[in-house]
């Protein structure tokens, strides 16, 4: 027994300092938020005095969370379905070419490795009412002007921008997916008479089960916390129309100094994408998860 306890001391040192690492990183700031939450601090004054659950009930039963929980919401399913689709379309095809398959990964990886709000700066100049180039070309044909100042196009001009960002981290995804998959699979099925299709679902569809459900949460993640584009393009606006939970923290913790608030909104952030992290895990992740299964 000596002996045991002294070969096991030297691996619960070694996770110490990871431990250490965690807790200050991710445990620690998550009990600062939590015991903000119940206090209206005013960090000009210095003053903080204790509400209880009183931050609680004045922010989630505002209109303003409320919609702000709905356009998260609306963003989400405008992104997500649209980025895994796109993504699995570029994959196969870049994974079919036999040349050029790193020039066309780099190039729609671009995206994911430049600075967001940069970007968004620029899709807002592509947005411009009449002068823009969405404007000029695609609205016009389906004769939809001025995107950034509707109330009913604010929200999917985010979403292109969304999608265009998150396709390119999808794609590496999904190629390295792709790479996974038994070659000797695919030539079985092939010599069996299997066309494109059956291959790719009865072979192909299967092996990627992993990849498709990482790339999910991660996708369903960012889509929850946007923040940079709509600060930049939009401003939450028109009317709150494109109002995201993450721009509401920052209105509330920032731009107003409503630390409480902010707190409040940070919280129920984190518990939202947990809680469709779980599920994701407990009904997608457990079927495809088991390779060969859907």
């Amino acid at each position: 027994m000596p002996s045991r306890t002294r070969f096991r001391l030297p691996a619960v040192a070694l996770l110490v300092p990871g431990y250490v690492l965690l807790f200050l990183s991710v445990v620690a700031p998550v009990l600062v938020v939590l015991v903000l939450a119940l206090f209206d601090y005013d960090p000009l004054l210095g003053t903080a005095d204790f509400v209880a659950l009183d931050n609680f009930g004045r922010v989630l039963s505002s209109e303003e969370f409320r919609r702000a929980l709905v356009n998260t919401a609306v963003y989400m399913l405008l992104t997500v379905p649209v980025t895994l689709a796109a993504a699995m379309l570029v994959a196969l095809g870049i994974h079919s070419v036999s040349w050029g398959g790193t020039f066309w990964r780099n190039v729609y990886f671009l995206p994911v490795a430049s600075t967001m709000a940069a970007m968004a700066v620029a899709w807002r100049w592509l947005f411009y009412a009449d002068t823009g180039v969405i404007d000029a070309t695609v609205g016009r044909l389906l004769g939809l002007e001025d995107w950034l100042h509707s109330t009913t196009l604010a929200l999917p001009a985010v979403a292109v921008v969304g999608t265009w960002e998150n396709v390119g981290f999808a794609v590496v995804m999904f190629l390295a997916g792709l790479a996974g998959v038994p070659p000797h699979l695919v030539e079985a099925a092939r010599l069996d008479g299997a066309g494109a299709w059956s291959r790719f679902w009865h072979v192909t569809w299967p092996a990627l089960g992993p990849a498709v459900v990482f790339t999910l949460i991660i996708t369903t993640r960012n889509a929850l916390k946007v923040f940079d584009q709509v600060r930049v393009m939009t401003e939450g606006g028109p009317v709150s129309s494109s109002t995201t939970l993450s721009y509401l923290l920052w209105e509330r913790g920032i731009r107003f100094l409503d630390v409480g608030g902010g707190s409040v909104v940070t919280l129920a952030l984190l518990v939202l994408i947990l809680a469709l992290t779980a599920i994701q895990l407990a009904t997608v992740g457990a079927r495809w998860e088991r390779a060969g299964t859907r």
